[in-house]
């Protein structure tokens, strides 16, 4: 059996693992405008919403309103983007990372959701990059997500741990790109996610809050760490 890559950087994703939007974002309003069932809507959102920089795709409202099967003129043109409210610990917690291995942050959220707000001004000076999924034109469950923020910071994706709270985005991505997978979950996992886990041995971790996800970081990647440091001439 080959032994796994040590971690050499950690992604962790902000909503709802860091902390929550203080209001409505457009993919809420998005899901309830559409005729889709609410799962198969938000998986829409988050596969073609997130990864579209309007900036540069100047049809972007069109290409989500055609997907959502939603009329072009009930777009959310007013949208005003929620603020993000950091959960108390959230900081600390990330600093405890950084003392560790580099962090980054690896987000699923739209252009037009995260215009109010600067994640890596709320989690300086500990963050190495934030990297939102309108930026890198792919969002997670999409392994190119985590391949494109490993090959950012020259890493391979398997040197690369993923924290983060969702089972279909944040543990299937990981794993699709080969990176390994630490679920914050504070539910028993649904027999589905027990078949997930199974198929891919000793890749996912299971921990029921940020405290203990920071925990495990610590106890797992710090020993290699330290081997790396002490064995530089």
């Amino acid at each position: 059996m080959s032994t796994p890559a040590p971690v050499r950087l950690v992604s962790l994703d902000v909503g709802y693992t860091l902390g929550e939007p203080s209001g409505t974002t457009l993919t809420q309003r998005l899901v309830e405008l559409s005729p889709l069932p609410a799962r198969q809507a938000k998986k829409v959102a988050q596969q073609i919403l997130h990864a579209l920089d309007p900036r540069s795709d100047a049809p972007a409202p069109q290409t989500v309103c055609a997907a959502l099967r939603i009329a072009l003129s009930a777009f959310p043109q007013d949208h005003c983007p929620p603020g993000f409210a950091l959960w108390p610990g959230a900081v600390e917690a990330v600093a405890r990372i950084a003392r560790v291995v580099p962090v980054v942050t690896l987000s699923n959220v739209s252009h037009w959701d995260e215009q109010e707000t600067d994640v890596a001004a709320l989690l300086a000076p500990h963050l190495q990059a934030h990297h939102p999924s309108w930026q890198l034109g792919f969002a997670k469950p999409d392994p190119r997500a985590v391949e494109t923020v490993a090959r950012l910071h020259g890493r391979d994706p398997a040197e690369v741990l993923h924290v983060g709270d969702s089972l279909d985005y944040d543990v299937r991505g990981a794993l699709a790109a080969g990176a390994h997978a630490l679920w914050i979950t504070s539910r028993p996992p649904s027999s589905e996610a027990l078949r997930l886990l199974a198929k891919y041995p000793g890749r996912v971790t299971v921990v029921p809050d940020l405290t203990r996800a920071v925990e495990h970081i610590e106890q797992t990647v710090l020993p290699s760490t330290q081997m790396i440091r002490s064995s530089t001439p």
